[in-house]
């Protein structure tokens, strides 16, 4: 039997009190044929908040920069719903009184919205990793492959280009790829008794044998255990494929004592039970003395029915958004080891009995770059048992246009021993070949002084590198369009970012060393000797056009062998499949 499950990831946002009854109010009647309520936006303006009502149900609440006069971009909620109802649009009335009336003038409904015509052609757009088509997005979210589709949900502020107003993004995609962008799936909760909600962490599942009894009419839901940050954990259910989803009566299943958030649920075979990994900052321990302290650890529960949770076990020193799963390790026929890992994408190596995890190999560094990836998800029941994982490109902001952020570009997972120890290894998906086009392969090539292995593309073009060196006596350089990867064969490994100057020290057994690259807009991702060492940075300088193996002694019987470097520049992903 199959359990399918979506995790999410997300961070705090606190919203305000309810607001009174607003003195501008407008009423827009949505016709037939009208898909969009169009919001002018402008990070000038003063943040008001907004309320979007039908016949007396809340459908959204939010603060938005709403434009006095012209604006930098609009946004949109979508009213396709709607169609020959009438919706109201009100502003908080405090929010009023500070910034003037007349914020409403330019609010409208249409069959688009401006600028829909040029999205995914903006000029900073990257083209082969995900964004929104409008506001700031962060964690990905519920990644699931379910009925032929890969899910991924998203942190998604859709009224605005910094973070805030958390809800859960959609896209679908059949080929990890090619995404299209849905309705937002799942809103902050505003009802009695609710304050300060956002739409927080959590991970969805289909029940095929209904220990939770959320069957109906013969459906199975997917369930959506997430943080909802002004009750707990709670749960959503939607019996549309995750299209909507619907409140359950019953939340919140758990509350934390303090600070927690971030559940990764799971059904565990062996046991025949449910388990649920979820952050928490206020664990009590016990000090010798006597005194009690709170820690943080990654908590591990489990349940026979998704309703009620037991606490089992925990391990310490994680923050946010926990993974944890399975991996043969390669090489070792029959051994798989369990992975814990956390935001910052530091990871426990070890064995898990549905209860508790024992730690083989304590934490281990993921990423070696400046902070960019965060926030990592692994797809749920992804075919052939491959670990697919998208990251978020934290902080590689995107100025002046109607989005902001991106996804990292997918990864499969293997598990790797090395001669210093378990290293989880990432690398581009092989779907990436699919996507390739103009390619240039220069091969064998012996590099020293004056004697570069070059190739020339068009530096604003995204591009896939695959290079291969093999040691000689000389440090071994990859300049891509300007950014060094350097290799100083004394098993040091360094690369020019912005964040990141430090060298890292790198011991590779074999004497080919292999590059390999995605390069889209200001997006940088790197992968070497097949993931065992992962870099992601912004790449924001100036860019040359070209991508060249080089040797920085002048002595020319100081040399390396270019075995292959290979170029391939990459089709948009936002084109038709």
């Amino acid at each position: 039997m199959r359990h399918i499950l979506i995790t999410v990831c997300c961070m705090a946002f606190v919203w305000g009190a309810l607001a009174q009854t607003p003195p501008e109010i407008k009423k827009i009647k949505i016709r037939k044929g009208d898909l969009y309520l169009n919001l002018p936006v402008n990070a000038a303006d003063p943040s008001v908040e907004a309320t979007v009502t039908v016949n007396g149900k809340l459908l959204d609440r939010f603060t938005i920069h709403l434009a006095k006069g012209a604006p930098q971009f609009w946004t949109y909620v979508d009213v396709s719903a709607y169609q020959g109802k009438t919706l109201q649009v009100a502003l908080k009335e405090s929010d009023v009184k500070a910034t003037a009336s007349g914020r409403l003038n330019n609010v409208v409904a249409g069959a688009t919205y401006p600028g829909q015509d040029s999205v995914y052609k903006e000029k900073a757009r990257p083209q082969v990793h995900f964004s929104a088509q409008r506001g700031w997005i962060n964690d990905p979210n519920g990644l699931l492959y379910h009925d032929g589709e890969y899910h991924l949900f998203f942190q998604h502020n859709p009224y605005g280009w910094p973070w805030g107003n958390m809800h859960w993004g959609h896209a679908v995609s059949t080929d990890l790829l090619h995404w299209k962008q849905l309705k937002e799936a799942i809103f902050p909760v505003v009802k009695e008794g609710v304050v300060d909600d956002a739409a927080f962490s959590g991970t969805a599942t289909v029940d095929p044998d209904n220990t939770a009894g959320f069957r109906k009419n013969g459906i199975d839901p997917i369930i959506a255990t997430y943080t909802s940050t002004g009750r707990g954990e709670c749960i959503q259910l939607s019996y549309d494929n995750g299209r909507t989803f619907e409140d359950y009566a019953g939340n919140p299943v758990l509350k934390h004592r303090g600070e927690g958030r971030d559940p990764k649920v799971f059904w565990y075979t062996p046991g025949k039970h449910w388990v649920m990994v979820v952050w928490d900052a206020s664990v009590p321990k016990k000090m010798s003395p006597g005194q009690e302290v709170m820690v943080r650890e990654h908590s591990i529960y489990t349940s026979p029915d998704l309703k009620k949770w037991t606490y089992q076990s925990g391990v310490e020193g994680f923050f946010e958004c926990p993974d944890l799963f399975e991996l043969p390790v390669e090489g070792k026929q029959g051994v798989k080891k369990w992975v814990m890992y956390d935001a910052n994408g530091r990871y426990v190596v070890g064995d898990f009995n549905g209860k508790a995890f024992t730690v083989e190999q304590h934490f281990t560094k993921y990423e070696h770059g400046g902070g960019h990836f965060y926030a990592a998800q692994t797809f749920n029941h992804a075919p052939n048992n491959r670990r697919i994982q998208i990251g978020w490109g934290r902080d590689i902001t995107h100025p002046n246009m109607p989005f902001n952020q991106a996804m990292l570009f997918p990864t499969e997972l293997t598990l790797r021993m090395t001669d210093s120890g378990y290293r989880l290894c990432p690398t581009p998906i092989k779907e990436i070949s699919t996507l390739h086009k103009n390619s240039q392969r220069v091969s064998d090539q012996v590099v020293n002084a004056g004697n570069n292995a070059s190739i020339t593309v068009g530096a604003d073009a995204p591009v896939h590198i695959v290079a291969e060196f093999e040691r000689g006596n000389v440090p071994m350089v990859l300049n891509i369009f300007g950014n060094e990867i350097r290799f100083d064969n004394e098993w040091i490994f360094s690369a020019t970012t912005t964040r990141n100057e430090q060298p890292v020290i790198y011991a590779p057994k074999s004497p080919i060393f292999k590059i390999e690259a995605i390069v889209d807009k200001n997006m940088l991702e790197f992968f070497i000797n097949d993931g065992e060492l992962y870099y992601v940075t912004a790449f924001n300088g100036r860019k040359n056009d070209k991508v060249e193996a080089l040797a920085t002694d002048r002595d020319p019987n100081r040399k390396f062998l270019v075995k292959k470097l290979e170029v391939h520049e990459l089709n948009s992903i936002w084109t038709t499949k």
